[in-house]
């Protein structure tokens, strides 16, 4: 038979246990949120720099090498470990520029011997739309997390408390989302046993997917409808073994095995109200 554990020090139990809970939640979103942040403002730089990039390769194209030739040389020196191939795009600019200089028949042999350039700089412009896509797409996605992440940080209803009997007659203590001044969501729930349970709700009970731990070191990891383990879950005793199957209205029913402390398969086959009614070979 298992002990009572007295009320005052169940209370405090999960007092201390809820608040844990959240605190190492609240600091685990709050690293995420700096992580997104650092992520985005790389990406705003990278953005900006290739804005710079394409901005100077229109005045090459237009035309006015010289003013493209200073603009490489001058505005993109904080460009550093880029993709741009800078060194390329300012050897083209000074060979048109000096192809500008010289007379229509050197103009034409100059630009025959100099397609190969202008073709690489063509695929590298191709190249850096791609580039420009890509960043663009993965800017709006960390937006999206980022604003995820701030208003998980903000609701409230994270964090409320309520107090409820579940089927049993077991006093529950939840912290967690409610709705409809009920356990709905995602929350974690103390019981005057000693027992606790964190997961999935559904009108004040445990509907989804969760973890239940028992005073005695044992728990149960699956899923759950109607405050029952129904579906397919896995229980552990103390001593390693365990079950893995599934379950009906807390009992084992259906095909299931059960493993040795050692890991090895003991039995399996099918269960019927936590029996084995028909091993496997």
């Amino acid at each position: 038979m298992k002990k009572r554990i007295a009320i005052p020090y169940i209370l405090f139990a999960a007092t201390a246990g809820v608040a844990l809970f959240y605190l190492f939640r609240s600091v685990g979103l709050k690293n995420d949120l700096k992580q997104k942040e650092t992520q985005q403002a790389e990406i705003d730089q990278s953005l900006a720099e290739f804005k710079e990039v394409m901005r100077i390769d229109s005045i090459l194209l237009e035309g006015d090498y010289k003013k493209a030739l200073n603009a490489y040389n001058s505005e993109l020196k904080y460009v550093k470990d880029n993709p741009y191939r800078i060194p390329l795009r300012i050897g083209l600019a000074e060979q048109l520029l000096d192809l500008k200089s010289d007379n229509t028949e050197v103009i034409k042999d100059s630009v025959v011997t100099n397609l190969d350039s202008l073709q690489l700089l063509e695929q590298k412009v191709k190249y850096d739309l791609n580039v420009r896509d890509s960043l663009t797409f993965a800017l709006e996605k960390t937006k999206v997390q980022l604003a995820t992440m701030r208003r998980q940080l903000s609701n409230k209803s994270l964090g409320e408390y309520l107090k409820f009997k579940n089927k049993k007659g077991s006093l529950m203590h939840y912290v967690g989302q409610v709705s409809n001044n009920m356990a709905n969501g995602t929350g974690v729930a103390i019981l005057n046993t000693g027992s606790r349970y964190e997961g999935s709700w559904k009108n004040n009970e445990r509907h989804g997917e969760g973890t239940f731990y028992w005073a005695d070191g044992e728990y149960y990891v699956g899923s759950y409808s109607n405050d029952l383990r129904n579906g397919i879950g896995t229980y552990y005793w103390p001593n390693k073994e365990k079950y893995v199957g599934e379950w009906k209205d807390d009992k084992r029913n259906g095909k299931g095995t059960f493993y040795g402390k050692d890991g090895e398969v003991f039995t399996k086959g099918l269960w019927k109200n936590d029996k084995l009614v028909e091993e496997e070979k």
